[in-house]
């Protein structure tokens, strides 16, 4: 059976067809794939296309799969991001466009890299420690009915003229957050993200994040070294491609955070707070969490695949909750301290103590 190999941005995937579809298969994928002598060690993740009259239905099956095990032979590893990836022909840097699926990502890969951009990939940029950016331009998916917007036909950059990709590395320029407004016609609009607003929402459009080595502070690396995310209003892509060059060539100043990795497992005795809380013992401490970062008076915490964001008194407590002793008087003094006395400060921070001892932020001990 003929054999393609696939190079799915750093993972090599052996995809077997039938004589009738290599040659239609090869042209959609011709720019993701090695020379077929390439030796494939046994252990690689091998597809097959099962041919026959459902040739788009198959064909997106395939795409979809072999992003899947890219995805899943890289988790950990990398971040990896639901978004379009388009370069500076002369400079290699780029702009990584996140998006939900169905919002847009694929019609702005093709408009904006026929219109002199170079395609790096419409669904999957990954991104590796030193912020390189992985190739993946493989055929793009173009619904044939919008009644079916599952019913995708694949159609090669090169069908589509699409401007390759600059050859060298590519780095990572720009993080930003597409929105598209359907109904009512805008003019396009980019503007400034605060950090940690841009990570609540890339959050969920990312792969495994959570199984990568303090997560969040691999995700504030990037977008804090690179002057924070950007947020692109438009209607048309097409009109927003000077605004997506704006963000290429923009080099902002980076912005700081403050890392907060959770304790090593074994630092404190658990079985101990636990019978504290049961006393009624007011001293709190920081549940469990997998990474937390802090940025501008605001904390950002991920617990297991949930963000959470905490401000004002939650804020003021959880960066607290790790000082011996510390209860709630000590944040009732710190919360009249920081933010000025108040009639209701008491039943104020009880609520919030309780709130956050509900959702498992803070525990008693």
């Amino acid at each position: 059976m003929p054999r393609l190999v696939v190079d799915a941005f750093g993972t090599t995937v052996l995809v077997h067809c039938a004589d009738a579809d290599r040659d239609r298969l090869s042209g959609q994928w011709a720019r993701c794939l090695l020379p077929d002598d390439t030796a494939v060690p046994d252990d690689v993740p091998t597809l097959t296309h099962p041919g026959g009259e459902l040739t788009d239905s198959h064909d997106y099956a395939l795409a979809s799969a072999l992003t899947t095990a890219a995805i899943t032979d890289q988790a950990g590893e990398r971040l990896m991001f639901h978004a379009c990836g388009l370069a500076d022909p002369a400079s290699g840097r780029v702009a990584v466009l996140v998006a939900a699926s169905g919002t847009g990502k694929t019609t702005a890969a093709v408009r904006l890299s026929q219109a002199g951009l170079g395609y790096v990939s419409d669904e999957t940029i990954a991104v590796d420690a030193d912020d390189t950016v992985r190739r993946y331009p493989k055929p793009v998916s173009v619904v044939i009915d919008p009644a079916v917007p599952y019913a995708k036909s694949q159609h090669g950059p090169d069908e589509l003229a699409m401007t390759p990709a600059p050859d060298g590395d590519l780095r990572a320029a720009a993080v930003v957050l597409l929105r598209r407004s359907r109904d009512t016609p805008r003019a396009p609009e980019l503007t400034a993200v605060p950090l940690i607003d841009g990570l609540i929402e890339l959050i969920p459009q990312t792969s495994a994040l959570p199984r990568m080595r303090q997560p969040l502070r691999r995700l504030a690396d990037l977008v804090a070294s690179l002057g924070g995310p950007w947020r692109l209003d438009y209607s048309e892509i097409g009109e927003a491609t000077d605004l997506v060059r704006t963000a290429l060539t923009s080099r902002r100043p980076p912005l700081g955070f403050v890392h907060h990795p959770p304790r090593a497992t074994g630092d404190e005795d658990r079985s101990e707070a636990k019978d504290d809380a049961a006393t009624g013992a007011r001293a709190l401490r920081r549940g469990d969490y997998l990474d937390a970062i802090e940025h501008d008076g605001r904390v950002l915490l991920l617990r297991g695949n949930q963000p959470i964001v905490l401000d004002g008194l939650g804020a003021l407590a959880w960066l607290h909750a790790d000082t011996e002793d510390f209860d709630r008087d000590d944040l009732l003094a710190l919360a009249r301290e920081s933010f000025g006395d108040h009639p209701d400060a008491e039943r104020l921070v009880d609520e919030a103590v309780g709130e956050l001892l509900d959702h498992g932020v803070l525990r008693a001990h």
